[in-house]
């Protein structure tokens, strides 16, 4: 399924493994992601505690910083200095806060390659079926079933259709295990977790559960944060 090595794959295999096995063990989509988020945060813990830690050192040294800055405000070459000999003395580093920040951007960027690519990641079939399972729906699928967000979220939408096409699909893809035919539950309290949530509540055609739901998510996500 990996053959051609990336640099992103050695954060995106074992994590798509990971999230793949706890689909398994829970057969939702919903749950499984908030049993792999719990497993992503303890993780990056170490990390988020380095950064923490360094943002709450800078602050704590700011009312020292600001003292040196007008002490020493008609000399700027001598205020550099006597903040560096702070840092120095207190052992803090003006950069670290930024670094163990940053680091965690560089795991958690790849893992949304993982969310959105379910039939990669949680079937487990290659590049090359996963592409035909897409053409294959989208052939027989009416028009506008796969949005207009190009083939960014193609594999959310395929995956939640599988059970839908299987028998077509397996005609033209016998080797497809049963298992990828059933597709991935999206489901996740009365919520399907597969379409683009659309924020223009005006195009929607019933004011469902399903479509609220559907926006509220992403709205409580950020508003938690």
């Amino acid at each position: 399924m990996f053959l051609a090595f990336e640099l992103s794959d050695i954060v995106v295999v074992p994590f798509g493994f990971l999230l793949r096995i706890l689909y398994q063990l829970v057969n939702n989509y919903g749950i499984a992601l908030m049993l792999f988020t719990i497993f992503v945060k303890l993780i990056l813990l170490p990390l988020t505690m380095k950064s923490k830690k360094s943002m709450m050192q800078m602050s704590r040294l700011s009312p020292y910083v600001q003292a040196l800055q007008k002490k020493y405000e008609n000399d700027p070459q001598k205020q550099s200095e006597a903040i560096r000999n702070l840092y120095k003395e207190e052992n803090c580093s003006t950069g670290s806060g930024c670094l163990w920040s940053l680091i965690p951007l560089f795991i958690l960027i790849p893992l949304y390659t993982i969310v959105r690519e379910p039939i990669t990641y949680i079937l487990g079939e290659s590049e090359e079926v996963t592409v035909k399972i897409i053409e294959i729906i989208k052939a027989a699928a009416p028009e506008g079933t796969f949005g207009s967000n190009g083939s960014y979220y193609d594999q959310m939408t395929a995956a939640g259709l599988l059970p839908q096409y299987a028998e077509l699909i397996k005609a033209q893809l016998p080797e497809l295990s049963a298992t990828t035919l059933e597709g991935v539950n999206f489901t996740f309290l009365g919520i399907d977790l597969a379409p683009v949530p659309n924020f223009n509540i005006f195009a929607w055609k019933a004011f469902t559960w399903g479509n609220i739901g559907a926006f509220l998510l992403p709205v409580v996500s950020a508003g938690s944060q």
